[in-house]
């Protein structure tokens, strides 16, 4: 009824006070005339008016819809992120890595909810990596060596291929014991890893450039090809690491321990080594262009065409040292300790020293 009460005003009353406006008192057929126009520009301006309420109410339930479905989805992954979290602190296994899984499928799904992920995981990884693996009711004498938890290692898989572009914060992986553990072209860049044990852990390819490595332990662990460009690895213990072909530009490994480490092909250029132990340590074809190696003990060590162009071994220690072939140019040898060291033919006789032209050893 109200609607037919508009139409009514709108063709009767309106349409003949605009044609009286438009021909005033005229009568007969120009004010018939007059009203016929009227009421066309009032349908006009009725369907226009409705258009326009279309619109808005197309608009209103479109964006409540939108907002109902973005609420619907949250709560999906708010009740999918609960029950991953309860799958964490399953006693079994296989559940365990389910739930894990499950929170990737969220950090992929949600992007919002990356970084809370990411915290999980590392606090997961360094809570539980510590706990013995095989467990210690493993048949005496017969079980094999200690390894990372088959579920710590799927945490470990998970962060190393997230999107780092989604990070908040710098992944944390601080004093966790990954022995063993698998980080085969993982992206850790920026990380903490202060503390940790990596012994004989696999970083082939991973990217670790500006991480902090500081007092870890990577006894064997093979990092070759491993991106650690201005890493921290104060003190880290590197005995036997394979870090073949590995870039180092700019590394911190003031007093690590590269014991018989395999540093073949790596890049070194600018890298401090200061007081480093290096003895046995094969750098063959190394990069150290402008490296820091003062008081680092090379004894026994492999330089053999290793790129040393301006570095700095002063009071460094070369006793036996291959150095057949290396480039030695404007290096800083003062103080160092060059017995029997192998000095390369076409290279000058550093001051107080002689070349044994049989043997080419120093003496």
């Amino acid at each position: 009824m109200l609607g037919l009460a508009i139409t009514w005003v709108l063709f009767v009353p309106a349409a003949d006070w605009l044609a009286r406006h438009d021909v005033a008192s005229a009568a007969g057929s120009l004010h018939e005339t007059a009203v016929d126009n009227a009421r066309g520009r009032l349908l006009t301006l009725g369907a226009g008016l409705f258009a326009a309420g279309a619109l808005v109410f197309t608009a209103r339930n479109f964006t409540v819809s939108r907002r109902t479905l973005e609420l619907t989805e949250q709560g999906q992954v708010t009740d999918r992120y609960t029950k991953a979290i309860e799958q964490l602190g399953s006693e079994k296994l296989d559940v365990r890595i389910g739930g894990i899984y499950a929170l990737e499928r969220i950090t992929r799904d949600s992007p919002r909810d990356h970084p809370t992920v990411m915290e999980v995981l590392t606090a997961f990884i360094r809570e539980h990596s510590h706990e013995q693996w095989p467990p210690s009711d493993h048949p005496a004498g017969r079980g094999p060596e200690r390894s990372t938890r088959p579920d710590v290692q799927a945490a470990l898989t998970v962060v190393g291929r997230r999107d780092p572009d989604r990070d908040i914060r710098r992944i944390d992986l601080t004093g966790a014991d990954l022995t063993r553990a698998d980080f085969t072209d993982a992206i850790l860049f920026r990380a903490h890893v202060d503390g940790a044990t990596l012994d004989g852990a696999t970083l082939f390819k991973a990217n670790l450039d500006g991480a902090t490595l500081a007092s870890a332990t990577l006894l064997k662990a093979n990092l070759t090809r491993a991106h650690l460009a201005s890493a921290t690895l104060f003190k880290a213990n590197l005995t036997g690491a394979a870090l073949t072909r590995a870039d180092l530009t700019g590394a911190d490994l003031t007093g690590a321990a590269l014991l018989d480490a395999h540093l073949d092909g790596a890049s070194l250029d600018g890298a401090d080594l200061t007081v480093a132990n290096l003895d046995n340590t094969d750098l063959t074809g190394a990069t150290l262009t402008g490296a820091t190696l003062t008081g680092a003990d090379l004894t026994s060590a492999t330089l053999t065409r290793a790129d040393l162009t301006g570095a700095d071994l002063t009071s460094a220690t070369l006793t036996e040292a291959k150095l057949i072939d290396a480039d030695l140019t404007n290096a800083d040898l003062t103080g160092a300790i060059l017995t029997g060291a192998m000095w390369p033919a076409d290279a000058p006789v550093p001051e107080g020293w002689t070349l044994d032209p049989s043997s080419g050893r120093l003496e």
